[in-house]
């Protein structure tokens, strides 16, 4: 009875291993798999034994920054040297940069459509004369810390430009960035026949073109006094003598004075008397250019672009001319300059990196690479970038150390859109020449002129 027992237990586990053996296998665990993109999440069933989460990497889309610069303060030699570096910043920063760079002609009017569209690019290299039109459109940024931290940058800025850019309550309303100078030069030879020394003053210089002065061989002094470029140098002169179109508050008309008298007579007995081109009423902006560079005057005050003429077309006459300051006067010297700027306006939608591409070009390599490629076309805004050795160009280092002089329209005030104004409908020019080929007194030509400034200023409000 045990045998039998023990023999059907045994035959009981048998038949249980063989039914177990031939059974299907279990079915693995379903596990759930999440493939994570940009856009989508897929789910999908899959045999694993583990949950397994992974993440796909999708590029995330380029910042597109765009830059407009009007390029006519560059020479042929260095159109580019100002994209390269920008460019260059973008590539280091990941960012696409559209850069568009033409001349004034072309450029002024797309940046008059783009600030009533208000569809200006994330960053504006142009004139300082366009500060009170965006002003108005109240389309700028604040960049003032922007400013005060470039201001530590190469010994800081140079004086006039940090000034054109300040505001009356000031702030800074841009980042200077280039500015233009004149220089004056002299016929040496023509000098040294005559035993005398590179005037310093006004005074000296008349005494310098009288001396020096045998039309029509030579006439002794090259004066811009017509109405196409004439404001820039008679309002220097009328500040040297201590007076100016406006007062410290802008608004003021400060031309009815006895500087402005005084600065219309040294020119006035210059012209009387000879020592200035009768046609010189006439002449544009190229005029007294052409007038010393054909040897028809001996004295001049232009920017470096006569000593570039010389060193390129007549090297006996770049020999014979020393390059000097403008003259100074009782008030002491001034040279009415004129400055670029970088504007960030506040339609961009990435301006920490507008202000770090402007950053990127204040930087010493830029600056200084720049300044050099330019040939002095074109001086420092920064007052170390003074020092460069290729100021030490005689014919180039009047225009370096002209820096502390310079001047921008509106002094000793702010520029504002009525300086502007008067400058461009040259109203001091055409006060000078009324008083040159119209016989009329200078009381006359003064309230001329201030009664136009009047009508201007009206016309603004």
């Amino acid at each position: 009875m045990y045998k039998r027992s023990v023999a059907l237990l045994v035959l009981t586990i048998i038949v249980s291993i063989v039914v177990t053996a031939c059974a299907p296998a279990p079915a693995a665990p379903q596990v759930v798999e999440k493939v994570v993109t940009q856009q989508v999440v897929v789910t999908q069933v899959v045999p694993k034994e583990v949950v397994v989460t992974k993440q796909v990497e999708v590029e995330k889309a380029r910042p597109k920054l765009r830059m407009w610069v009007d390029h006519n303060f560059y020479v042929k030699a260095s159109e580019g040297v100002l994209k390269a570096f920008a460019l260059e910043w973008a590539q280091q920063k990941g960012v696409d940069l559209e850069f568009t760079q033409d001349s004034d002609k072309v450029m002024w009017p797309r940046i008059d459509a783009a600030i009533e569209s208000k569809t200006l690019p994330d960053v504006l290299y142009t004139n300082i004369s366009y500060l009170p039109k965006l002003q108005r459109a109240k389309l700028l940024l604040d960049v003032n810390d922007l400013v005060k931290e470039l201001n530590g940058n190469l010994g800081g800025f140079t004086k006039g430009p940090l000034a054109a850019v300040t505001t009356a309550d000031g702030k800074y309303a841009g980042v200077p960035i280039h500015a233009s100078s004149e220089e004056a030069y002299f016929r040496q030879d023509l000098l040294d026949a005559k035993g005398l020394k590179v005037p310093d003053t006004y005074e000296q210089l008349l005494q310098a073109a009288k001396a020096i002065n045998n039309p029509p061989k030579v006439w002794g002094w090259g004066r811009q006094v017509a109405p196409f470029d004439g404001d820039r140098h008679n309002t220097a002169l009328i500040i040297a003598y201590g007076g100016s179109v406006f007062a410290k508050d802008g608004t003021t008309i400060a031309l009815d004075s006895p500087a402005t008298r005084q600065a219309i007579k040294l020119i006035q007995d210059a012209y009387d008397g000879g020592l200035i081109p009768k046609d010189a009423v006439t002449w544009d902006d190229a005029g007294n250019n052409s007038a010393y560079q054909t040897g028809k005057v001996g004295i001049a005050e232009n920017t470096g672009s006569i000593a570039q003429w010389m060193k390129d077309n007549d090297p006996a006459l770049l020999k014979n001319t020393t390059f000097a300051l403008f003259p100074a006067g009782p008030a002491g010297r001034f040279i009415q300059g004129d400055v670029w700027v970088l504007f960030v306006p506040n339609t961009s939608k990435y301006p920490d990196l507008a202000k770090d591409l402007i950053r990127y070009l204040g930087s010493k390599k830029v600056q200084e690479e720049v300044m050099v490629a330019m040939g002095g076309f074109r001086i420092p805004v920064y007052q170390d970038l003074t020092k460069l050795p290729m100021w030490q160009d005689r014919a180039l280092k009047p225009l370096a150390d002209s820096a502390p002089y310079i001047y921008m329209v509106g002094y000793p005030g702010p520029v504002t859109s009525l300086a502007l104004e008067v400058f461009q409908q040259k109203v001091v020019a055409k006060m000078i020449v009324r008083v040159l080929t119209d016989k009329w007194t200078a009381d006359k030509a003064i309230a001329e002129a201030v009664d136009t400034i009047k009508r201007i200023q009206s016309q603004m409000k």
